[in-house]
């Protein structure tokens, strides 16, 4: 039996005082440990919006989070952080990397804020995975001496470095040209492959493909969900067929 990671009861957010601007509409699903579970839908379906109110960056409105069996601390923002820099990692559309700190810095800097274990230990972590990332020679730049696609990938690193238990990605190859989209969607199918459970918000089939659970969300809800094979164990055009097929059928 696969174990649930996280689960949303009855999840709302309202996005006006009188209640009539329902983003998330009453929503119930759970997120299981080593999915790579994907949101898809229209355009303002509120995608991002429940990506953040799955991970405590957004306050919901009604329902309630849990993660590994225990509520997210609402309100408490102290709590919060602590729990977002332990057990989540996050990695945007926008870089969001510290302008005036190298790559090596940004990474090491999430690190150092979980106080995990001692300094050396941190560095050590954070140029093991920008080596494994292939951006080490460009981990004394500033993000703004960087690709696009190097940016992401310290990024990702950033995100990974405390071993976080779910990893939040909302449109991670949204601002990236179709080369270092492919290799930073390589690189998290690989991080997947080896156990890290990962929710993506995406707009774009190509990206969705390489979930093996899909989540169609529009109008605040979760109409239906689709279940694939891990990413390369199917034929790779059969399941860009069955995924048309369904989101065709969904009316996408």
């Amino acid at each position: 039996m696969r174990r649930v990671l996280l689960e949303a009861q009855d999840v709302c957010r309202v996005f006006d005082h009188n209640g009539k601007n329902l983003i998330l509409n009453h929503i119930s699903t759970n997120i299981y440990e080593g999915d790579f579970t994907v949101i898809m839908g229209p355009s303002g379906a509120g995608k991002s919006t429940l990506l953040y109110s799955l991970s405590g960056m957004d306050r919901i409105t009604g329902g309630k989070v849990l993660y590994q069996g225990k509520e997210l601390p609402q309100g408490k923002e102290k709590e919060m952080a602590s729990l977002r820099a332990s057990e989540f990692g996050f990695i945007f559309q926008q870089f969001y990397l510290v302008s005036n700190l190298t790559l090596l810095e940004n990474v090491e800097v999430a690190g150092f804020l979980s106080r995990r274990g001692p300094s050396g230990a941190v560095e050590k972590r954070a140029r093991e995975l920008l080596r494994h990332f292939h951006v080490e020679k460009v981990q004394d730049r500033l993000p703004s001496q960087v690709s696009g696609g190097e940016a992401q990938r310290a990024a990702i690193a950033r995100a990974i470095i405390n071993e976080p238990g779910l990893l939040f990605a909302d449109e991670p190859t949204g601002a990236l040209n179709k080369r270092n989209s492919t290799e930073v969607l390589d690189l998290l199918t690989e991080l997947n492959r080896k156990g890290q459970s990962i929710l993506m918000v995406t707009h774009d089939l190509k990206a969705a493909l390489r979930g093996n659970r899909i989540l169609y969300l529009e109008d605040g809800k979760i109409p239906d969900e689709l279940t694939l094979p891990p990413f390369g164990e199917q034929d790779g055009h059969d399941r860009e067929e069955k995924v048309n097929s369904w989101l065709s059928s969904l009316e996408w």
